[in-house]
């Protein structure tokens, strides 16, 4: 049940994002499934989705460990609020067309919901 924080928050987010953040894309994989009259397991194609995220951002030096982040690691974060997909490991986020893969997904919670997703990019 979202909390008076979480009410407060979540829209503020996205509205703070959308109007200072980048464009990019994110390439979900889409889900796929079971065909019992064929038999056969139906791939589905990578969906595209446009989203705004705050700007690229690299790791201070200091938390560079050379095993969970790495040398050129960035991070992004995207606000919840409308968003389609949930993101996970292994997608692909276009930045200035440059592919990078995500590697680390953290939830933020505002409350009891989470109000922000930030995401370790890996070239």
């Amino acid at each position: 049940m979202a909390t008076t924080l979480d009410t407060a928050l979540i829209p503020k987010i996205k509205s703070v994002i959308d109007t200072y953040g980048k464009t990019v894309t994110i390439d979900v994989a889409g889900l796929t499934h079971y065909d019992p009259d064929s038999g056969a397991v139906i791939e589905a194609g990578t969906i595209t989705h446009t989203v705004k995220v705050t700007p690229p951002e690299g790791f201070a030096t200091r938390w560079i460990d050379g095993d969970l982040i790495q040398e050129g690691d960035a991070q992004v974060s995207l606000a919840t609020s409308g968003l389609t997909f949930t993101p996970v490991n292994g997608q692909v986020v276009t930045i200035d067309a440059q592919a990078w893969n995500v590697v680390r997904v953290q939830s933020e919670y505002t409350g009891d919901e989470i109000g922000l997703y930030t995401l370790q990019l890996r070239r």
